[in-house]
């Protein structure tokens, strides 16, 4: 079942305590300018003709022009003296990503750098249904793609399957639905594998709306919680992903170390994944798919494996829930509650920099 947050297939597990869990907007121009043509007449035309349209063409843009003053804009219009940021989709221009991440972890070195650019890579794919939306470098460091639901996809195992993002099926009802607020990521834990490292992110929405009907703005599960699924669940989702140090990235010689990535953007201006490779990228459970690889379907051995696995992202979940800044009250309020405008838009935490990335 697809639910307006995030997308599940039908092959996907669901963990034991809940149930699972999206092209943006562009709405018209704050004014309105009133195109003059020119009519060309022929000679035979008369004197008195030509000046009642004149006349015709001056009332109708002094018409227009007062409509545009009298007419209150749209609440999501577009301002043309609002800055373009590199590498931002204009659908997203009141959305900002916010990281936190658990003492001892710097969001702005190391690890963090390919982690960042790659988690918010996927999300604005999934976001803007674009394929080609994500950060400097996502094609080089993730593997090409395979025909999705083909023979050699289905070989694949989940957390390898969609690497470069969730597309998904466009919105055709609603192709520029835009979506606004500030989406919280939570690493958990990073730790080092023999092959690189895997970190364990949690994705809060509670804090993002989705642009319906009137430009009125719908939690982006709701339809998920309307239609019974616990409203923390429908807004956390816990991420395990994977990277390793490999060839396939191209990178030669090495990169020199990059400055600190933090800043007022809300994306990197170039390729800041250095020589990082991603291997695997999806939620926790649907990793068993493939921890378990080598164990026969339905044995004990791998039903048992299932339910840890499921048992595990749960754990992962009250860990980023009990970590949240919100309440279950006032979760319960934002994953509930249709705005009439956009809610404040806090800055991009850390933010990448000006120059240097």
């Amino acid at each position: 079942m697809a639910t307006s947050g995030y997308f599940f297939m039908a092959t996907d597990r669901l963990p034991a305590d809940g149930k699972a869990y999206g092209k943006p907007v562009q709405s018209a121009s704050r004014t309105r300018t009133v195109r003059k043509r020119r009519s060309h007449y022929e000679k035979s035309t008369t004197r008195s003709a030509l000046v009642n349209v004149v006349a015709l063409l001056v009332v109708l843009a002094m018409v227009g022009l007062t409509g545009c003053r009298s007419d209150p804009p749209a609440p999501l219009a577009p301002n043309p003296s609002e800055p373009h940021f590199a590498n931002w989709p204009s659908n997203l221009k009141d959305f900002r990503f916010r990281w936190t991440a658990e003492p001892g972890f710097d969001l702005t070195t190391g690890w963090a750098v390919p982690l960042r650019a790659y988690f918010e890579s996927i999300r604005i794919i999934d976001y803007t249904r674009d394929s080609n939306a994500g950060y400097p470098g996502l094609t080089r460091v993730t593997p090409e793609p395979v025909e999705k639901f083909g023979q050699e996809w289905r070989a694949l195992t989940m957390p390898q399957r969609d690497l470069r993002g969730e597309r998904g099926r466009v919105d055709l009802d609603n192709q520029d639905r835009r979506f606004v607020g500030n989406e919280e990521l939570r690493v958990l834990r990073a730790e080092a594998i023999p092959s690189g490292f895997r970190a364990f992110v949690c994705d809060a929405t509670f804090d993002v709306f989705k642009q319906g009907a009137e430009s009125k703005l719908a939690p982006l599960a709701l339809d998920s919680v309307e239609a019974g699924f616990d409203p923390d669940f429908a807004n956390t989702r816990i991420w395990r992903i994977e990277f390793t140090q490999n060839s396939r990235v191209q990178v030669s010689p090495l990169p020199a170390p990059l400055p600190s990535q933090d800043g007022p953007l809300p994306a990197p201006r170039g390729d800041v994944f250095g020589p990082w490779f991603v291997t695997g990228a999806a939620d926790v459970s649907a990793w068993f798919d493939s921890d378990s690889s080598r164990l026969e379907p339905g044995t004990p051995e791998y039903n048992a494996r299932s339910r840890e696995a499921q048992n595990a992202e749960a754990a992962w979940r009250r860990q980023c829930l009990d970590r949240h800044s919100l309440n279950a009250a006032q979760r319960l309020t934002l994953a509930t509650t249709v705005l009439a405008s956009p809610p404040a838009l806090e800055p991009a935490v850390p933010g990448w920099p000006v120059s240097g990335g």
